[in-house]
């Protein structure tokens, strides 16, 4: 399918793509990217076994990132509209480490790195954006790391807490991700949730949230 202005205009609207001259972008997509891909419900969209590296953008619909392993899948993550995925598998010649799948009709837009590449080579600012979005990827996974080795639900929830600092704040992080940083289903973290503030070292109030002393919270829950 060919790209259209709306998809061109959500593209340019993306973090990483907002610097590009519009119509750099679009030339690189006619002459070395895979344009626009309509996906049917469980169709796989990037797997270990693709013989080509490619990166995506997920213009309508969802996707879900699981395990590779058909015998023991877990859900990694949701990608809604605007969600990118497969950037940090380019250029290395490691099989791609997770599976997508539509997960219901799911329309994206798909870069060969031969793309990436010459975006790279010719646009600064996209260089730039490129080199932090992988920073924060990393980032993220160091994050990721250290929850997933806490121990239990109210342990993550508090290493999370206190990181957003003492007093008032406002819980930024959606139910959905912070549920995918903290590898805990919904119904867990509601009712680490629901712990932590039983315990009296949580008020929550919707989104605005009082966290009286984290030190004492850490310690609560080793």
């Amino acid at each position: 399918m060919e790209l259209s202005d709306k998809d061109l205009s959500r593209l340019c609207g993306h973090s990483l793509f907002r610097e590009v001259p519009r119509e750099l972008l679009r030339g690189v997509l006619e002459s070395c990217g895979e344009g626009v891909r309509e996906y049917a419900p469980g169709e796989r969209i990037c797997c270990p076994e693709d013989p080509c590296r490619k990166a995506g953008l997920v213009l309508s619909g969802k996707a879900t990132v699981t395990t590779p392993d058909v015998s023991r899948t877990v859900l990694l993550r949701v990608l809604a509209p605007g969600s990118l995925f497969g950037v940090a598998n380019l250029f290395s010649d490691e099989p791609f480490v997770s599976l997508i799948r539509a997960d219901g009709v799911c329309r994206c837009v798909i870069f060969a790195e031969s793309a990436i590449a010459r975006l790279l080579d010719e646009s600064r600012d996209f260089r730039t954006r490129y080199i932090g979005f992988l920073s924060d990827r990393i980032r993220f996974l160091n994050r990721k790391i250290g929850y997933l080795t806490a121990g239990s639900a109210e342990r993550r929830l508090a290493l999370y807490l206190a990181s957003l600092g003492p007093g008032e704040v406002r819980l930024t992080d959606s139910i959905t991700s912070l549920s995918d940083l903290l590898n805990l289903g919904r119904a867990s973290l509601y009712r680490a949730f629901d712990r932590l503030c039983a315990d009296g070292y949580l008020i929550r109030n919707g989104r605005n949230l009082t966290i009286p002393d984290p030190a004492a919270m850490l310690n609560a829950y080793q």
